[in-house]
């Protein structure tokens, strides 16, 4: 803790206090300013653009901002935004609600029809809400709902409606090259697993011999094809990649595998999440003994079996933030318009989160958003946006749930591996951000004599390493941890 304060004092020098701070300032604020000042005019950043707040949590007071009236692209500090709009007006205690229904008629334990699942956008249904090893452990129970209800054959097939969300399954916005992975995955109203399914490499057991293949699970709408081989065991080589050639289902599999290495896992987005949905849920009730025909049946008239209910948002959030998990971001602002405005499209969405945010005091000129996680090259936030987001929902009854959701320094989610050993870890609560050309960190921390700050630091445009605007982001947070007031802060 006091080496990373030793290298942050050795490397900042007196500088001019924030533009657009308050005045006057105390004499420990305007020391702070100057320190910020001459670390983000490093010449790394010459031709980048910083834009940073630091506020009081407790009683309001700016103690530093640079160019925060600017748009900048946020990457996954947008998911801030949606996560706040998200709770403010669906509640913390929302669920999504999935129906199953039996479309024909029923004959004993027979259904002669369709198993139809209409999708209403639940993105919980996933390996890593479940938990566990199972990658079709979250649809385990759908299989012994039915059989609790008799069902034992399916004439027809399992039958997926996705037409709540009306939009394309990719935001607009998104890079054609990141398609094939999992934080680019599409989206839809009926989703498993986040859209992705994994390729599990095995090496042979001796040098030349190719690669085995498993995909996961074995159902999954994907074609795998893998020229990948084994290299010697005393080689130590782990050379396997992979790709998925644009808006198809093929997945190639090269590199090399020394003999006796572990099995490597590749997570491969899949480019239909409705088709991959039913033939999860179909591989799901096959594994349980309930036969599905696979035949597309003619009746129309439904009767519900049983609605399938998520966790409530509250629990949800963890796994929103914490991971950075794309899809339950755009999950989540299409739901936002279904529930306000009766439909779920991303314009609804955008609209819920302008009222949200006009009844937070923010102008509609601080931002454009053009999706809900941050992925977009089309998204631009003012920083005191986020800030002013931040400070808001620091200040609701339910603030704790909006703050234990965001990653933890130096303990977990995308902050695990950041700030260990210094006044920061497992005090701030922040949301990391990174896309090309943005790289962002905004939260909590609570300085060294217990008052409560909201910062944001977004850096834009650099060509520095993303590890060099790391170590100045965590140098800040951890000076804004280790801050003391000359005098009591006024709470």
């Amino acid at each position: 803790m006091k080496g990373a304060v030793r290298v942050l004092a050795a490397t900042l020098v007196a500088g001019c206090a924030a533009r657009g701070s308050p005045s006057p300032l105390a004499p420990e604020v305007r020391r702070l300013a100057a320190e910020l000042d001459s670390a983000f005019a490093s010449p790394a950043f010459d031709r980048a653009m910083w834009g940073v707040v630091v506020q009081s949590l407790d009683n309001g007071e700016v103690l530093y901002r640079r160019n925060a009236e600017k748009l900048f692209k946020p990457a996954s500090n947008l998911k801030l935004v949606t996560g706040a709009v998200a709770l403010v007006r669906l509640g913390p205690d929302f669920r999504y609600r999935t129906p199953v229904l039996a479309r024909g008629a029923r004959r004993g334990d027979t259904l002669a029809g369709d198993l139809a699942v209409i999708g209403r956008g639940d993105p919980s249904l996933s390996l890593r809400v479940a938990g566990g090893a199972d990658i079709l452990g979250a649809l385990r129970p759908w299989a012994d709902s039915l059989r609790a209800r008799g069902i034992r054959v399916i004439a027809g097939r399992v039958a997926g409606d996705a037409s709540w969300f009306p939009d394309p399954i990719l935001g607009a916005g998104w890079m054609w090259d990141d398609l094939p992975y999992y934080y680019a995955a599409p989206i839809g109203a009926l989703q498993f697993n986040e859209a992705s399914a994994a390729v599990e490499i095995a090496p042979g057991r001796a040098p030349g011999e190719p690669c085995r293949a498993t995909l996961l699970p074995s159902g999954a709408p994907l074609r795998v094809v893998a020229s990948a081989v084994t290299a010697p065991a005393d080689s130590g080589i782990n050379t396997i990649t992979f790709d998925r050639a644009p808006f198809t289902d093929s997945v190639i599999v090269t590199g090399r595998l020394s003999a006796g290495h572990a099995p490597v896992r590749l997570t491969v987005a899949v480019p239909d999440p409705t088709r991959y949905f039913e033939a999860a849920l179909t591989q799901v009730l096959r594994e349980a003994g309930i036969t599905v025909g696979g035949a597309p049946a003619t009746a129309t008239a439904a009767d519900t079996l049983f609605i399938w209910q998520s966790l409530p948002l509250r629990d949800l959030m963890p796994f929103f933030e914490k991971p950075s998990q794309n899809q339950i971001g755009e999950a989540l602002l299409r739901t936002l318009g279904g529930e306000a405005r009766g439909v779920a499209s991303v314009d609804s969405g955008r609209a819920t989160v302008r009222d949200v945010l006009r009844g937070f005091g923010i102008p509609d000129d601080a931002y454009h958003i053009a999706d809900g996680s941050g992925v977009s090259h089309y998204n631009y936030v003012a920083p005191e946006l986020l800030a002013r987001v931040l400070f808001m929902m620091g200040r609701r009854p339910d603030a704790q749930v909006f703050i234990q959701a965001l990653p933890i320094a130096g303990v977990d989610g995308t902050l695990a591996g950041r700030l260990r050993g210094t006044a920061a870890a497992g005090n701030a609560h922040a949301k990391t951000g990174d896309i090309s050309g943005a790289r962002t960190l905004s939260g909590y921390v609570t300085t060294s004599d217990g008052e409560r700050l909201v910062f944001v630091l977004m850096a834009n445009h650099f060509t520095a390493p993303r590890r060099v605007v790391d170590v100045v982001q965590d140098l800040v947070v951890e000076r804004l941890a280790n801050f003391r007031r000359g005098a009591p802060s006024g709470r």
